[in-house]
Order: structure tokens, then C-alpha cells, then sequence
């Protein structure tokens, strides 16, 4: 068997670490999805379904051309129809001929019940075994999201164009590579340094630079392909951005169960009470909360990123501009699909950059 998966921008590398962890050494890898992926995807794929169904469909067709037999995707009872992608997709890839086995992992499930869903995908593991690849797994994604975290900062920053971009993905590599975690801890200390030490920065556009974070529908907010690659536009106007979704909330099982720690999740969603009471699917209360959260840590702004009809998106832009205007808090919803158009989408940026730039000038003048 080959196996693939859907690619997901840099937590790509998080489910190339865990299946390597489970023994799968059969892989392979996806390729970045390109406007043929989307096409391919939006041709055999409903109407009105989700654009990341599009993109996951598109790509699982170009990876059974190049090979692929068994295709892997989260699934289960979720809050939204991500939960459904697999049944669909495999009924409309069997339609179209071919031969493949389909490996959904109920990400949302009990803890028991997702390692053993990962156990049957494994070549051979114990449960034990199968425990230890997970937590190998979401230790290395803290890792992953940390050097994203300085690779936002630093592109805006970097005199040397391309220089924060190359070390972001050596970085990311070593991290899949190192097979300790006593020595990916040693590594993960340095990884401060390794940023300052090797980008020389612009310390005059540090001081202008204003504080954006993407929030939004998951899959969305992560994977630069869908949403016209957000981060990168953001920060070449002199932008700062921070992802305030992370993959850790469904995986991280060590901080989840640490009575010590609160993950960012749990206390958006905590704040988010009094205008979104429970759960309604996607990340919708965790959006709703990081409006508030991020304005107590003084950003300037949020961009909120959903695909077309995504309904507990639709929830959320509904509920934003109340919550926007009570904090004062600017916030920006965008939705995208295989129609979206880059010139009008670069413009929206632009023109709430210059907004934001033009409010922290004024604060800081008066």
C-alpha cells in the first residue's frame, strides 16, 4: 500500500511525523494543491459543498495518479460536515474507477478511540506503541507551530527577502528528522536564537509593524493554498500575524488533560459565552472569543478567513460586528472559494491595513 493524505501548509510535516511514528515508511507525500487541484476537485464535488472538500477531493485524485492506494482524513461525529468528507469523497472516487482503500481517523472521538483508529492504520503497533506515536506526535506540533509563530514575525521583519522562508522549512524538516525528544527539546531552546541570530531585521519597521491575527475555519486559516496564502500578503505590507487556530486543540491530549494548563482554545471559548452560549460547529465560538482575547493582549486587528457556505462561519460573521464594536476591535471576515479572485482579495488587506495603520498613528499622536 501507498499511503497519502490531504496536504494541510505546514502541518503537512505534523501528519508526515505521525505516520512515520506509527511505522507507515510507505508514504507519499502530498504536493502544495495548485489551481489544476481546485479545478479537479470543484468538477467532481457538489455545488455548494464546503471549499475544503474541493481541495481534499482534488488533491486525493492527483495522488491516486501518482500512485496512491490508501488515503488517510480525519472524520467522525464533529460539529461540522468535515466529519462526512470521507464517506462522500469515497463514494464519488469509486464512481470515477478508482481502486483504493480509505483510512478516516475519528479526530473527534475519545482518546481510546482515536489510538486505535490509529493502531488499524499502523504496521503493527500495540496500543502502548501507538500512544507513544501520538504523544511523540503533538509534542513535535508545538514545535511546528512555535516556528511559525517566528517565521510571521520574522518575513515581516527580514531585510534578506526569502531568508526567514528557508529557514522556516530547514526548521521544520530538522523537526520531523530528530527521533529523541530529549533532543528536540535541547533543539526547541535554540530555536529563538536560531531566528535572531540568522535575519538581519529592519528595526525601524519593527517598531511600525501592527499585529494581525487569522483566525477562522480551520483548514482555511492553515493552508495556504485556500486562503491566497493570507500570511505572506499580510506580511509583506509590514504586518505581524499570528494563527489563532491550532491543530493542538484537537491532538494536544498532554496539555488537554494538564490540570495546570489552559489551552487558548478553552478560554476562548470561556469568554465567548455571553454572545455564543455552546458549540455550534467549525471554530466558531473560538472566533467569536479571540475578538475579545486578542484585544486584552493590545493587536490591532483580526482577519476571519471561511469558505463559502460554511454555516458555523456564517454564525460567526454574524455575531462579529456587535462584538467588534463593543471592544473596539476591528475585524475582517473574508470568505474564499475555487472564485475567489487575488486582485480584490489583496485589496480588501490593503485597504484594512492602511485603516489599522492609520488608527495607531492617531492614538499614538493624541
Amino acid at each position: 500500500m501507498t499511503f497519502t493524505f490531504p496536504h494541510f501548509g505546514s502541518l503537512t510535516y505534523v501528519f508526515e511525523i505521525l505516520l512515520r511514528e506509527l511505522g507507515r515508511n510507505d508514504l507519499l507525500l502530498p504536493k502544495k494543491p495548485s489551481k489544476k487541484t481546485s479545478e479537479l476537485g470543484s468538477r467532481y464535488s457538489p455545488e455548494f459543498v464546503c471549499t475544503p472538500f474541493k481541495l481534499t477531493l482534488g488533491t486525493f485524485i492527483e495522488m491516486l495518479d501518482m500512485g496512491a492506494d490508501e488515503l488517510g482524513i480525519g472524520g467522525g461525529n464533529m460539529y461540522c460536515r468535515f466529519g462526512l468528507y470521507w464517506p462522500v469523497q469515497r463514494l464519488i472516487l469509486e464512481d470515477l474507477g478508482y481502486d483504493f482503500k480509505y483510512s478516516p481517523i475519528p479526530i473527534y472521538d475519545k482518546p481510546l478511540n482515536i489510538v486505535k483508529s490509529l493502531q488499524a492504520i499502523s504496521n503493527d503497533l500495540t496500543v502502548w506503541e501507538a500512544i507513544q506515536a501520538l504523544r511523540t506526535t503533538w509534542i513535535k506540533t508545538r514545535h511546528i507551530e512555535l516556528v511559525d509563530k517566528f517565521h510571521f514575525k520574522y518575513r515581516t521583519l527580514e531585510l534578506e527577502k526569502g531568508l526567514a522562508d528557508r529557514l522556516a522549512d530547514e526548521t521544520h524538516r530538522k523537526i520531523v528528522e530528530i527521533e529523541k525528544l530529549g533532543e528536540l527539546r535541547k533543539y526547541s531552546k535554540k530555536l529563538p536564537k536560531l531566528f535572531a541570530n540568522n535575519i538581519e531585521t529592519d528595526k525601524e519597521k519593527e517598531k511600525d509593524a501592527i499585529r494581525i491575527g487569522v483566525c477562522g475555519e480551520i483548514y482555511v486559516a492553515l493552508e495556504p493554498a485556500l486562503n491566497l496564502d493570507v500570511h505572506r500578503k499580510l506580511n509583506e505590507l509590514g504586518v505581524i500575524t499570528k494563527n489563532c487556530v491550532s491543530l493542538g486543540m484537537l491532538i494536544d491530549f498532554g496539555r488537554k488533560i494538564n490540570p495546570f494548563k489552559t489551552l487558548p482554545y478553552k478560554k476562548a471559548r470561556k469568554v465567548a459565552k455571553p454572545y455564543i452560549g455552546q458549540r455550534c460547529g467549525g471554530e466558531a465560538q473560538e472566533n467569536i472569543g479571540d475578538i475579545i482575547l486578542y484585544k486584552r493582549k493590545k493587536w490591532e486587528g483580526l482577519v476571519h478567513l471561511y469558505p463559502f457556505t460554511c454555516m458555523p462561519e456564517i454564525i460567526t460573521r454574524s455575531i462579529a460586528p456587535q462584538v467588534s464594536k463593543e471592544y473596539e476591535m476591528p475585524f475582517l471576515s473574508l470568505v474564499v472559494d475555487e472564485h475567489t479572485a487575488e486582485a480584490g482579495f489583496q485589496t480588501r488587506l490593503e485597504a484594512f491595513v492602511d485603516l489599522l495603520r492609520r488608527k495607531k498613528q492617531k492614538i499614538a499622536s493624541s
